[in-house]
């Protein structure tokens, strides 16, 4: 019993329709994504490389070779087993660079559009016989089945059926694979689809195994009796294949399950997480494994039944000799199933490849709105399909009946072997280049053409028997040498580009991506659609844009560096996905050109870091010490009591750690990769004022908290700045301390108002009693005169104790923490005398003669009554450290109208060398104990610093008997002509009074 011509096109319209709507379930989610993104359906999509192949042509190698049909299978297993030496590192930069093929991979590492030009013509040209195999294999099955008649009205029976067959695919091919404009190379329902011909294919050619095991030879018992009366069908050494050959045909499928377009296509482009890799170095395999088990015993099964149909349709042969068209129909099947997979993934990956390396650098796609780009694309990719699959017809019909199925299989494999060497170089050869690529594809293709397609296009075979086998293994091998030779001798002979320099370092398997820290023209993120619009169009640019933000899960306000560098990159992959990465990379350094590279090529910590993170627990030896020792540094910095931050030369800010993030509140994602003018304040104006101030200056500010929060305090201390080093910034809250420092300072006062208290009586007593006696005359004297004369004098009297009373007041408030510095005019002269005033209560203290040398006209800009703590401090240590009798002296120095010094000379004995750097220590003292606390040099320099102002000690003072000390005090000068505008000083700063 035979097939219609029509049964048979139903079947497969029938077929076709099943696949097509697994394909639309699977992209519409209707298939649990638990079920798409499993591994085993990624390991059954890469089933796709069992082609016509598996179906049917390996059974004429078992015919020819005996077990050497293994060979097929052992190759492809063999490239899965050592994943991690090619594939991996393949999956690594297809993942991060979104590349589709095998176009976008050398064109990539080799950076060059013209190598993509060249890989896509090479690919299309290899692949012609691969969709001739698949064409015939379906065109010859349908021929079989239908009895082989021509049945067909007008032209040749195969040639019409294989026309029909290749309209029917063509338009499955194009609902299949055009659908999603944006991302052609992630297609959950092709995945799903080609997982389910898979085991539609497995399945088939099991129940075949099944029904020639049971039916033909009644079970294993009855196979291994026919098997003993027909020795020759086990192969003896007329089938035996040479090893050369043997290894040739190893090698040939090896190369094919890295380099076949197809291949390329479900096992990168369509990989949806990078650890089913792992699963598929043993579970495709085991796959294989399992298809080439029913082989031999389908094809005894014909054989002991009678078949007389070629062995490359064994099955549809078993089905015709037992008289059971189903099993037939299920033999149909099993070869559809893999032709048409082929089909559809071969011819959208070659279409994508040609649109990205053919059509597009010509410039014949225009920017438009709406989303014209897209719709463009697809019709692009539609009308290539089209031609391709066409293509794949017109060589089977040049082709003729002359060739075998396998021979059509070796030779699209010897064509693609001719990749492998660029392949192999891609992660392990940094030294190749594109000369040495072209020069070697245009060699070793030509020889594959002449030496192996040509006689082919003549009718004539490859001699594939075991006995003529070793003539096209030599010419096959002949066109890899000279394929190998010219590369290495080109890419020895000629230079590297810059470009190429840095593709061959983040494809190297000891390097990665080291990005660098660049400039872009753009502020923030949706600066890149005005800009990406010139090229693509405005709606395409926000399509883009708001694809890539969300990917990366920024907001359209971003406008961090880092950010922006990072947006730019993922967009850049996209578009490679879309367009192809020489397009992509075209497009995007002409609309987002990087503007700077800084000095010593600074790296992208940030985004390093980040990767870095990722693969820590994967390191070993050397590389795992190093890591180790990274986190260990970068644990300590984010433990460290103070904050740090270091800024680059650009002024992003490379490092924020914990400490610094407590004290700003600014978290360190927020600051990372930002830059520091972008800061809110008052952290901006304090970083700002940090880095114009001198190398090695240790500033301390005030930072307002705002009710009900309290003032901090904080120090900054900033590292000297280089052309090409990264800045560290030191901030450290020291609230507690200067609470701590204010506190003491209050209570030393306080003691000081004790001590002086017994001079304050002294002082008042006089005048109190004067007044008393003036009162008295007041009473007894009717005078006016008198009256009058007698009250002045009271009130000059009254006057003295206010003033006195006033100054111990004052005195005991300051330092209490109620109130800012606040900087002013002040008269230099006027504050020395009140602190001579002042230290004259004290009765108990040693005499000695205090002389203010300052001039009456000298202003200063200072704290008036800080700047009185100052002089009681510096005065009170003088006279400590004089004998009796001796002068103390106040002068002051101007130093070219911007600043004014103040001198402060004793006649003591000095103070040892030795102890000099330490006087400015907490509780450090050279008195005797009991006699001081430590605190007045400390307190000095604080409330100097907080002035703007510094101190120095010199020791022995330039005093005439070089003893003593001298104490010099810097303060900014100042004038009163301002007073309601905001008082200035004379070096030209403004400052709140």
């Amino acid at each position: 019993m035979s097939f219609s011509p029509d049964q048979v096109l139903l079947a497969i319209i029938a077929y076709l329709s099943v696949l097509f709507l697994v394909g639309y379930f699977g992209d519409r989610g209707a298939i649990p994504a638990r079920v798409i993104e499993h591994p085993a359906t990624y390991v059954l999509s890469l089933g796709v490389i069992g082609g016509g192949m598996a179906s049917n042509g390996v059974f004429t190698l078992a015919a020819l070779y005996g077990h050497h049909y293994l060979l097929y299978y052992l190759g492809i297993a063999l490239m899965f087993l050592l994943a991690v030496l090619l594939l991996r590192p393949i999956l690594r930069l297809c993942r991060v660079h979104q590349l589709a093929s095998l176009a976008d991979l050398l064109a990539f590492r080799f950076r060059s559009p013209w190598v993509g030009a060249a890989v896509t013509l090479a690919m299309c040209a290899t692949l012609l016989p691969l969709l001739a195999l698949q064409i015939r294999t379906v065109a010859d099955s349908i021929h079989h089945l239908a009895g082989g008649l021509d049945l067909l009205p007008g032209g040749g029976r195969r040639d019409g059926l294989a026309l029909l067959f290749c309209v029917i695919i063509t338009v499955f091919t194009i609902l299949f694979g055009t659908r999603n404009a944006t991302s052609p190379n992630r297609n959950p329902g092709l995945v799903a689809a080609i997982a389910f011909e898979s085991l539609v294919k497995l399945g088939a050619l099991m129940l075949l195994m099944a029904v020639a095991l049971g039916p033909v030879f009644g079970g294993f018992g009855g196979l291994g009796q026919w098997l003993l009366a027909n020795p020759g069908v086990l192969g003896g050494e007329e089938s035996a294949l040479p090893a050369g050959a043997a290894r040739l045909l190893l090698l040939l499928f090896f190369a094919g399950a890295v380099c076949m377009p197809h291949i390329f296509h479900m096992a990168f482009a369509e990989n949806s997480d990078s650890r089913h890799l792992r699963a598929a170095s043993w579970g495709l395999p085991l796959y294989l494994l399992l298809l080439a088990l029913p082989v031999l015993p389908i094809l005894w099964g014909a054989v002991a039944a009678g078949s007389t149909l070629p062995a490359s349709f064994a099955g549809l042969g078993l089905g015709a000799a037992l008289g059971a068209p189903w099993v037939s129909g299920v033999a149909f099947v099993a070869g559809l199933s893999a032709a048409s997979a082929v089909i559809v993934v071969a011819t959208l990956a070659l279409a994508n490849m040609c649109l990205n390396y053919l059509v597009l650098p010509n410039r014949l796609l225009r920017a438009t709105g709406d989303h014209g780009l897209y719709r463009q694309l697809k019709w692009f990719r539609r009308s290539l399909i089209t031609a391709l699959i066409l293509g794949g017809y017109a060589f089977f019909t040049f082709l003729g009946t002359g060739q075998s199925l396998p021979e059509l299989g070796f030779l699209a494999f010897s064509g693609t072997l001719q990749f492998l060497p660029a392949v192999i170089a891609t992660p392990y050869w940094p030294r190749a280049n594109r000369g040495g690529l072209l020069a070697g594809l245009a060699l070793g293709l030509a020889i594959w053409f002449l030496a192996l397609v040509l006689p082919v296009l003549s009718n004539n075979t490859l001699g594939i028997t075991a006995s003529h086998s070793d003539d096209w293994t030599l010419r096959c091998m002949l066109a890899l040498l000279a394929n190998t030779a010219a590369f290495i001798i080109g890419s020895l002979l000629t230079r590297r580009s810059r470009e190429e320099e840095v593709a061959a370092e983040i494809c190297s398997m000891d390097s990665g991506s080291r990005p660098h820290r660049r400039t872009l023209p753009v502020n923030a993120a949706a600066d890149f659609v005005p800009a990406l619009a010139r090229a693509l169009g405005e709606d395409t640019a926000r399509a883009e844009l708001d694809r890539a933000l969300r990917e990366l899960r920024f907001e359209e306000t971003e406008n961090r560096p880092y950010a922006l560098r990072h947006l730019r990159s993922r967009i850049e992959a996209n578009l490679s996905g879309m367009l192809g990465p020489a397009l992509a990379l075209e497009i995007v350094d002409r609309c987002l050109p990087y503007s700077k590279s800084y000095p010593g090529e600074a790296g992208d910590f940030a985004l390093l870091e980040q990767r870095l993170e990722k693969v820590t627990g994967r390191f070993t030896g050397l590389a795992a010490d190093l890591d180790y020792l990274r986190r260990h540094y970068r644990q300590t910095l984010e433990a460290l009591p103070v904050g740090l931050c270091s800024l680059g030369v650009d002024g992003e800010v490379l490092l924020w750690n914990r400490r610094l993030a407590e004290l700003t509140g600014i978290a360190a994602a927020e600051a990372v990769g930002a830059r520091w003018t972008t800061l809110a304040e008052p952290w901006h104006a304090v970083f700002a004022e940090a880095l114009a101030a001198e190398p090695g200056t240790l500033l301390k500010r005030e930072l307002a908290g705002g009710a009900p929060a309290a003032p901090r305090w904080i120090t900054l201390h900033c590292s000297a700045p280089t052309a090409d080093a990264d800045r560290l910034l030191l901030v450290e809250d020291i609230t507690d301390y200067q609470l701590l420092q204010d506190e003491v300072l209050h209570n030393e006062r306080l003691a000081s108002i004790g001590r002086l208290a017994a001079g304050v009586a002294h002082e008042i007593g006089n005048p109190i009693t004067g007044i008393a006696c003036l009162a008295q005359n007041l009473a007894a004297s009717c005078d006016p005169a008198e009256v009058r004369e007698t009250a002045d004098d009271i009130l000059t009297q009254t006057g003295r104790v206010s003033r006195i009373v006033e100054s111990l007041v004052n005195f005991s408030h300051l330092g209490s923490g109620a109130g800012d510095t606040r900087l002013e005019p002040c008269n230099l002269a006027d504050c020395v005398d009140e602190a001579i005033s002042l230290l004259s209560l004290d009765r108990d203290a040693r005499p000695v003669a205090f002389v203010n040398d300052c001039r009456r006209d000298t202003l200063v800009l200072a704290d008036c009554q800080r700047l009185l703590q100052v002089f009681i401090n510096l005065l009170g240590n003088a006279r400590d450290a004089s004998g009796d009798g001796a002068a103390v002296t106040v002068g002051d120095t101007a130093t070219g109208g911007s600043a004014v010094e103040i001198h402060v000379d004793d006649c003591g004995q000095g103070i040892a060398p030795e102890l000099l750097p330490r006087v400015f220590e907490p509780f450090f003292t050279t008195k005797e104990p009991g006699r001081g606390t430590g605190l007045g040099l400390p307190l000095v320099y604080s409330i100097l610093e907080d002035m703007g102002g510094s101190v120095r000690i010199e020791s022995p003072g330039p005093t005439a008997s070089a003893r003593g000390t001298r104490v010099t005090l810097a303060l900014r000068a100042a004038h009163y002509d301002a007073a309601f505008a905001g008082l200035v000083d004379t070096a030209g700063s403004r400052v709140t009074g």
